[in-house]
């Protein structure tokens, strides 16, 4: 039996002996070939010591804690030596190796699978690192590492993916489908699936606390990306490449991801971005090389970018629009509700997130254009390359015949004479 699991040995011997908890395989069977089953062991493998430390099983275990087995937890107290092994693993695979460890300690069988009433003869596998054809731990190093790189189809692993992995990138290899066994891996930080052929990413993904994502070279220029939504993604998304993916327009649903550093949108086919792109309030690097930009919303005035890269665009010196507010507004207008209820929260102050909220109301607050001046501007109509801007960024990267003209909303008559 083999458990790949955390633990933390704890020495009662020696004042604050607890260790920090590191990645293990612990395994039940015997010294060798030639022991009786009356010499069972518990062997504790770490990548540091991939020979084992062994515990002795008969007689040699005091107490076995499982008040919080329920959340994947469990403490085995060894009288020699005075070591207590704190657990945590896989609520089913725990429960299982604590099942086999009792059949050792009370001489039962274990039960028969699948509901039967039948019992099955204990017998323990040799954990002599010698024989590698018995052994249950020829393949320790695998088990235990946490990245893996497939960069061609005879590297896909056939038995499915190591469920401790930190790190795991799929590339270059054409993967057309998203592989669902990746949604099971709640330990993943960094996915790379670049250079593929993906047209979809499953709303699932959201449910990932991913830091790290690269998209690039794939073909999601249909897809909905409704996965940038989940709330987990969005409280731990640091930095996402979608480059190369044709895309024509920015991805809306970006702009609720409350971590994101860095954004990489290059060789792309965008035209337009969001006025709600300010709203991205820690992004900090922005690549927007290689598209179709003819302007740039007012409201990236608002923002601090360490860099932002706008080579390879539509930013040429082209005559700019000049709004017209002398068509006075329609007396006796009265605004829609939704408009009339996000004002309030506006004028009120009043803070708010999804869930306090009804969605409407946020969705209508993060995308509507905001005037110069700080006022939103509910049923302002957009004038396009309005004015020349200045941005806060400390390395922009543009063109030498390029010039940052902004597409500008304006609330009142005053602020666009301040053009």
């Amino acid at each position: 039996m083999k458990l790949v699991c955390e633990t933390c040995v704890v020495n009662r011997t020696v004042p604050f002996g607890k260790k920090p908890f590191q990645k293990t395989i612990l395994a039940i069977g015997k010294n060798s070939e030639k022991k009786s089953e009356d010499e069972a062991v518990i062997m504790l493998i770490t990548n540091a010591n991939k020979g084992g430390t062994k515990y002795a099983l008969r007689k040699n275990i005091s107490k076995i804690f499982t008040r919080f087995i329920s959340e994947g937890k469990a403490t085995i107290s060894f009288n020699i030596p005075e070591h207590d092994l704190q657990i945590k693993s896989e609520v089913i695979q725990l429960t299982g190796f604590l099942k086999v460890l009792k059949s050792i300690l009370t001489g039962e069988a274990v039960p028969g699978g699948y509901g039967s009433m039948a019992t099955i003869p204990l017998k323990l596998p040799c954990l002599s690192v010698a024989n590698k054809k018995s052994s249950l731990l020829s393949s320790t190093s695998k088990v235990l590492s946490t990245k893996c790189v497939v960069r061609s189809r005879a590297d896909y692993p056939l038995k499915g993916f190591n469920r401790n992995l930190t790190l795991l990138q799929i590339s270059d290899i054409k993967l057309v489908r998203f592989d669902p066994q990746i949604l099971l891996l709640k330990n993943l930080r960094s996915l790379n699936l670049s250079n593929n052929c993906l047209e979809k990413i499953p709303k699932d993904l959201g449910q990932l606390r991913l830091n790290e994502i690269d998209l690039s070279g794939n073909a999601l220029h249909n897809h909905d990306w409704e996965w940038l939504r989940g709330p987990a993604l969005q409280s731990s998304l640091q930095s996402l490449n979608i480059s190369n993916n044709s895309l024509s327009y920015f991805p809306i649903a970006l702009i609720y991801t409350k971590q994101l550093v860095r954004l990489d949108m290059r060789q792309n086919h965008v035209l337009k971005l969001p006025f709600a792109l300010w709203k991205m309030a820690r992004l900090r690097f922005l690549n927007l090389a290689s598209n179709q930009l003819g302007s740039l919303p007012e409201s990236m005035t608002r923002m601090k970018l360490d860099e932002l890269d706008l080579s390879e665009n539509r930013l040429d010196h082209t005559v700019s629009t000049v709004p017209d507010l002398r068509t006075p507004t329609q007396v006796g207008h009265v605004p829609a509700l939704w408009e009339l209820a996000a004002r309030v929260v506006v004028a009120r102050k009043v803070f708010y997130s999804v869930g306090t909220i009804p969605f409407l109301l946020v969705e209508l607050l993060h995308r509507t254009p905001i005037c110069g001046c700080g006022l939103l501007c509910f049923t302002a109509k957009i004038h396009e390359r309005a004015k020349v801007i200045r941005l806060n960024c400390q390395h922009l990267i543009l063109n030498s015949n390029q010039h940052l003209y902004a597409d500008a909303v304006f609330c009142s008559q005053r602020c666009s004479a301040k053009l």
